[in-house]
This record gives C-alpha cells, sequence and structure tokens, in this order.
C-alpha cells in the first residue's frame, strides 16, 4: 500500500494563492475603520488615499502571486492541459 494518500496524480498546493485576501479584506473589511480619520495625506482626505493606496496593495500582490505561480510552473500545466482539452475536441489552432 501506497503511504500517498491522495494518490499518485496529487495536485500542488498553491498556499500563497490565499494572499489574493488581502486587498479584499483592505478595501472591503478596513474601510468603516478609516472612515472616521482626519488626517489629510497629499492634501487628500484619509478615505480617499486608502483608496488609492489599497489599488497599489492590490497590484503589488497580484503581481507577486503572478510571479510565484510562473515560479511554480502553473503555465506548463496550463499549456498541457489546453494541448489536452483541444486535442479531445478535435479543435486545431
Amino acid at each position: 500500500m501506497d503511504s500517498n494518500f491522495q494518490g499518485e496524480r496529487s495536485r500542488p498546493r498553491y498556499w500563497y494563492r490565499w494572499m489574493l485576501v488581502i486587498p479584499f479584506i483592505w478595501q472591503a473589511a478596513l474601510a468603516p475603520a478609516v472612515n472616521d480619520i482626519a488626517a489629510r495625506p497629499f492634501g487628500l482626505p484619509f478615505p480617499m488615499f486608502w483608496q488609492m493606496a489599497g489599488i497599489v496593495l492590490a497590484s503589488i500582490v497580484i503581481g507577486l502571486v503572478f510571479f510565484m505561480d510562473r515560479r511554480a510552473g502553473v503555465e506548463d500545466e496550463e499549456a498541457a492541459f489546453l494541448e489536452q482539452t483541444s486535442a479531445s475536441t478535435g479543435d486545431a489552432q
């Protein structure tokens, strides 16, 4: 009996994709907490600055996850999947 409980074709775990939750928490969960802050960075109301900083944070997180996906070989996995599905449906590209 094999000690691998998930079988031979177990999928790798991409734990780092959970980082994509950070921008959601930044924008949705923390927005009520920053509504009453009176600071005005760069002359902007703080909630507006918070939203703009959230856009920058989201871009960084998405780029980081993309880089980690590429390092994990996800592009090769996707290419193999597309090749297999196009061969099974008879599509020629």
